[in-house]
């Protein structure tokens, strides 16, 4: 399981600047991946199967975990993706030129406005990546996006690519639901009660210490 974030070079890992048209270090660019790896296919979410392992019942709930997700956090945008990576092709980079290239996300979601998750799944070897938008970046951060990827192993080890989809969406619902909880404490937007305040909640039905022990 791989996880990549846009902030590194996808090919060569080191840091890259968003505007750059190529990786200062190696040169890997968009450009160069389209003549690597050709023509991208147009892919359709929530569930693009272009290997055509699932049937149309497992799509169906999949899909339908995915749209629970969907709801709960209506910003997000969520796209399985299942296909046989070439074997000469380095995961990560098609991975990005894929996101890039796949027309997951309409013409107008590009930079901060795109807040697409990818999870890619690659049939023959049966590894798999996620990918997030520049939009999610700051709050999707490699923990979080590592939990998710793990919850995913045990079924995509089984061939189970349905049940794998399922887990990864089900966990990044949890743990957007965690950030959303942590966010306000982390911008200062709520305050912490401290143990010596008077005031504190549940105060009044806890008696002297003495009657604890």
């Amino acid at each position: 399981m791989m996880y990549h974030r846009g902030v590194r070079c996808p090919a060569c890992r080191t840091p890259a600047i968003e505007n750059d048209a190529a990786c200062r270090q190696c040169g890997f660019s968009l450009e160069v991946a389209d003549r690597s790896f050709g023509i991208a296919p147009a892919l359709q979410g929530p569930i693009a199967d272009v290997a055509g392992v699932m049937g149309a019942f497992k799509q169906k709930r999949a899909a339908h975990v995915i749209a629970q997700v969907e709801r709960q956090f209506p910003q997000l945008a969520i796209a399985a993706v299942l296909m046989d990576v070439p074997q000469q092709a380095p995961l990560v980079p098609y991975a990005f030129w894929l996101f890039n290239r796949g027309q997951l996300s309409s013409a107008v979601e590009k930079g901060g406005e795109n807040r697409l998750v990818m999870l890619l799944i690659d049939t023959n070897t049966d590894r798999a990546i996620a990918m997030v938008g520049y939009g999610l970046e700051p709050f999707i951060q490699e923990v979080p996006l590592q939990s998710c990827l793990q919850a995913a192993l045990q079924p995509l080890q089984r061939g189970r690519y349905a049940q794998a989809i399922e887990s990864f969406a089900r966990e990044l619902g949890r743990q957007l639901f965690e950030l959303c909880q942590l966010a306000p404490k982390q911008f200062g937007l709520a305050q912490e009660t401290q143990w010596l305040d008077v005031n504190a909640p549940g105060d009044a039905n806890v008696g002297l210490a003495e009657s604890l022990y």
